[in-house]
Order: structure tokens, then sequence, then C-alpha cells
């Protein structure tokens, strides 16, 4: 339970955690975390998946109850909010629409609602933003600290921002940062969670690591570098070895796009060829999505042609998993085979599910998702752990042709490196896979052939590895 901070906590002491547990079934999220977080503090809170982060934030939230230790924030329950990746906005509603969405009022006043809109947006640095504006004519960032400045304007005096800028372009990524800071200078305490460890290196003013449900750094620096915070984030964890594959020649063609048009890309010509990783990459909005999507079968091409067989096996790992690609109330199981029950139906038509949860259990265990428990509920899985039921799932169908979008979204570094070999094994295997993605690490780690979709919709020559310096150029 969440209760209000004693008269007698200093009077910029804004939340603290005394020895807070938690557990779920035989699994410990929780196991002692103790911090406190003060007026104005920019705090970077990380960890890798499964650590506890997520646990922490919904005990704040309201979401979840501790087992036991104690939790106080200024101004009870209501003196802290959480922003998530969704956001919460309506796009067809305006700005201040959304500021005051759910708010119970018998009187609306417009013109006094916009003014009260244009207070809260000042607060974190949003000025040049029209409370008359639709939501959906904003950018990611700006919408991202529309949602921010609402929390804030509804009495929440810390916030925590959880992965907003998981699905950003590194531009805005870095300007939604730089407001974070403009809030946290006029007075908000700011807790950021993200992956993204250069998003906050030298700018977060606290770095709160927990791993393994404990605390395992809680500093204050401004000289934090990266390698430090990835030693102490991946500790007791190990890795499948980076890749023993050798660059070969590519198999034949699996699959061929033909002159394609799909959302903002085209026309577009490429084959995906068996044992190569062939990358697309781009900005948001270049469509390097939809045109995975029409290479999967997906959806259908605006126009142009894809040539694929049709005993040809396809798998896909979508770009949002919460949207597209998960059943959150289903178990890892569930998810995990869910589409492909035909492989373990016998001849009479029965499902082997001896043979299926065997086959399952190796492929989590190859992965190491955390817990290994194919009955865990999948929401109560870390951000990275749903990643790799996904890619789980994606691997069990034995594709020929898999596409990856985003496939390292919101996951930490350890977990990166572990998709990383993943996704290099099935390759070497001589898989064929199109990656689609708009992070030039994963461009970078994982391809052998890499196209960049320019702004008018048409794929650059093709790039080599050694290119990529004008590849984040590009994407910057």
């Amino acid at each position: 339970m969440i209760t209000d901070l004693p008269a007698s906590a200093p009077e910029d002491v804004m939340v603290t955690v005394d020895d807070v547990h938690k557990r779920f079934g035989a699994t410990y999220a929780l196991r002692g975390v103790s911090c406190a977080f003060r007026r104005g503090e920019f705090v970077a809170l990380l960890g890798s998946n499964g650590a506890g982060k997520s646990t922490l934030i919904k005990i704040l939230d309201g979401v979840h109850v501790a087992d036991s230790g104690v939790l106080a924030v200024r101004g009870g329950r209501h003196g802290l909010g959480v922003v998530h990746q969704d956001l919460g906005l309506v796009d067809s509603m305006t700005v201040t629409q959304n500021m005051f969405l759910g708010e119970r009022r018998r009187l609306v006043n417009p013109r006094v609602d916009a003014g009260r809109a244009v207070a809260a947006l000042r607060e974190v640095g949003l000025e040049r933003v029209s409370p008359h504006a639709l939501v959906s004519s904003l950018s990611l960032g700006e919408r991202a600290m529309i949602a921010v400045a609402r929390t804030l304007d509804r009495g929440a005096e810390t916030v925590v921002v959880d992965e907003v800028t998981a699905g950003l372009h590194p531009r805005e990524a870095r300007w939604v940062v730089e407001k974070l800071q403009v809030a946290a200078a006029r007075g908000a305490t700011v807790l950021m969670v993200t992956h993204k460890l250069d998003e906050v290196i030298g700018i977060a003013s606290r770095y709160l690591v927990l791993s393994d449900g404990t605390v395992a750094l809680d500093e204050t620096s401004h000289d934090m570098d990266r390698p430090r915070l990835v030693e102490i984030m991946s500790r007791g964890r190990t890795f499948a070895a980076e890749s023993t594959r050798e660059t070969a020649d590519p198999g034949e063609e699996v699959c061929t796009l033909s002159q394609v048009h799909a959302g903002a890309a085209g026309p577009v010509s490429l084959g995906i060829r068996r044992g190569e990783i062939t990358a697309v990459t781009g900005p948001l909005g270049s469509g390097v999505h939809e045109l995975a999507y029409v290479a999967a079968g997906l959806e259908r091409p605006d126009a142009g042609e894809v040539t694929l067989a049709s005993t040809t096996r396809v798998a896909c790992v979508p770009a949002h998993r919460e949207s597209e690609g998960l059943f959150p109330e289903g178990s890892v199981q569930f998810n995990a085979t869910a589409g492909g029950w035909r492989r373990w139906t016998t001849r009479s038509g029965l499902l082997a599910v001896r043979r299926m949860r065997r086959d399952t259990d190796d492929a989590v265990a190859e992965l190491n998702v955390v817990p290994h428990r194919l009955d865990a509920t999948v929401s109560q899985l870390s951000g990275g752990n749903q990643q790799k039921t996904l890619l789980v799932r994606a691997t069990m169908r034995r594709p020929e042709l898999l596409v990856l979008c985003e496939p390292t979204r919101g996951v930490d570094v350890a977990t990166r490196r572990e998709i990383y070999a993943q996704i290099r094994r099935l390759a070497s295997q001589g898989v064929a896979v199109l990656l689609a993605s708009t992070d030039p690490e994963d461009v970078a780690a994982l391809a052998d052939r890499i196209g960049v979709l320019g702004p008018d919709g048409l794929l650059s020559d093709w790039l080599g590895p050694d290119d990529l310096a004008l590849l984040a150029a590009e994407l910057a």
C-alpha cells in the first residue's frame, strides 16, 4: 500500500521505497529494494530484462501490491504518475481535450481549458505546441511530452516515463530527453526507464540499476560511462556464442519483390536469399515496416509484385509486440505455439501435447526466456522476455523466410546479444532473413546487405557493412 510521506520527511524527498519485496509464484521479482527520489532529480532507472523495473513501477502505480516493505509518495497515490509506451492519448482529439480527458467536471470552459493546457505545456518546454492542435498532427516525441504534461498537470510531482522513446527516431528521442530535463529543472522528479543507454549517459543526474530484484547501483554521477553500466547490468547473465557463422555465398532467392509500393516505400525491387541477412532501414515513416509485411505476405502491396513459392514457410516478428504479436493473458506456451499447431497434429487429427510441450521447452531454453515456465502469463514477463517469446514462436515454425521488424525493440544490451546470436544461427542454417529496422545498431550487427529507404520512398544503392558511418548519418 502506498502512503503519503510523513510530515517529518525532508521537504525535497518525493518518494521513498523501503525494503520492498514482491514474488509471483516461485519467481522473486523484488528482493528488498530500498531507494528514495528527490525533487528535481532526473533519474535513469535501468536494468536488464527481468531485473524488476516493471514490477517496481507497477507497485508505485498501484497495479501490484508489495508483499512487504513500505512505499511513501509525497501527495499519496496522486503524487506520482506513470507514462507508458502507449501514452493513452486519442489521436482524433485536440491537445486540450486530451489534457482533460477523463476528468469529472460539471462545467467545461474551452477558453479556461486552453489556458490551463498552455501552462501545462510550458512546464515541459512545449511552448510552440498549440493547445488546439490535433494530436494526430504532432510528432511522436511531442505526443510523449503531452502525456508527461498531462500527468504533471493532474497533480503528480513525480513522473515515471516508461520506455516512451523505444520506438522513436534517435533525433526525436534526444529531443524528448531534453524536454524531460526541462521538466526536472522546473521542479518535477523524473524517473526515466530506457534500454538505450546513450539516451541518458552524461544527462541523468542519477543512475539506479536493478539486477535480479535488488539494487545493483545507486549513484549520482555525471561521469558515468556505458561500459560500467553494461557490466553491472550483465552480471550473472550467460550468453550464447556471438556467432560462428562465416560469410559465404548466399543461396537461391526465396522471395522476390518487383517494383513494389508499400506505404511510403516504392518502387522497391529486391531479392531475399537463403543464408543471408538482408536489411532494409530508414527513418520512421519511410515504409520500412510496410515493406516487410508485404514480403511476409501479411499485407498486399499497393503496386508491384511479390514472388514467393507457395510451399515456402514464412514467419514474421512484427514491429509492435503489444498490439500485433502477443496474447498478453495467454501463457508462454500458448503464445509460442499460436498459429502453428499443425506441426504437432497427428494423422488422426489429435494434438500431440507432450511433444509440443517438449519442443516449446527446448526453444524457450535456447533463447533463455525468463522465467523458464511455460505456464507463466506473458503479461507478467519483462518486455525483453516478451520479445524473445515472439522470436521463439517464429523459430518454432522452422521458417525458410524469417521477417524481423525491430527485433530488439525495448530490450536491454544483454538480451540484444542473445537475440543477435539466434538470428545469426538461423542464417547460418540457410534461413533467408529480412531485417526491417530503424535501429542502426541492429543493422550494423546483423546485416550482410543493407538498403536504405530515403524520403522519396526509393531504396538506395546497397551498402556494405563498412558503410555504417553513412548509415548512421542518414538515420540520425
